[in-house]
């Protein structure tokens, strides 16, 4: 059959396998809607800002390798742009994030990668650490980067634009919130 050194042999590819899809794990903790080309934007979408030719850009998140990192849709051209630590990228597929009756969102001063109180994450990167969304301005727009704790800033990559890191941002949080009062109505008919 198998000799003792096939098996540690494949044990060992085994572990790398495992070890490689471990990263990149979503954060489910918000409500995140699947879109591609075809499909429009829904209502309560986010908004994250603007970009240089003035369309608006939307909160997404984007996976990409082994990562999970935050997104800027732009519904009229039917794309999101995202960046990494060095590199930015387009994704034809991605999530965007949606408000609710219970669930708001806000953008709040920050700085030097301090984690706000109920600060968005979009999952984790290839290592395990989550990826939270920020944004500043930049090349006259106000644009969403990536947000690395440990970096302590704010990494904005965007088309044919250098990389820009800001130790000031803004940085997206949740506001939860009751939902109003509906009576539960059990009318029965008599007929």
């Amino acid at each position: 059959m198998y000799s003792p050194k096939h098996l540690i042999v494949l044990a060992a590819i085994l572990v790398q396998f495992v070890a490689s899809i471990h990263g990149g794990t979503y954060n489910n903790e918000d409500h995140w809607v699947y879109l591609d080309k075809t499909t429009d934007i829904p209502d309560g979408t986010v908004l994250g800002g603007f970009d240089s030719d003035g369309y608006y850009n939307y909160v997404g998140r984007v996976l990409y390798s082994s990562a999970v990192l935050p997104a800027r849709v732009v519904p009229e051209l039917s794309k999101a742009t995202y960046n990494t630590e060095t590199l930015g990228n387009v994704a034809a597929t991605y999530e965007v994030l949606v408000a609710n009756e219970t669930v708001s969102y806000e953008w709040i001063r920050s700085y030097d990668g301090y984690r706000e109180k109920n600060a968005v994450s979009v999952g984790t990167d290839a290592t395990n650490n989550r990826v939270f969304i920020c944004r500043a301005i930049s090349d006259q727009g106000l644009f969403i980067g990536t947000l690395y704790l440990a970096k302590r800033a704010c990494i904005i990559k965007y088309e044919s634009y250098p990389l820009r890191t800001f130790a000031k941002y803004e940085i997206l949080i949740r506001k939860r919130k009751v939902a109003n009062f509906m009576p539960f109505n059990l009318e029965i008919e008599n007929h």
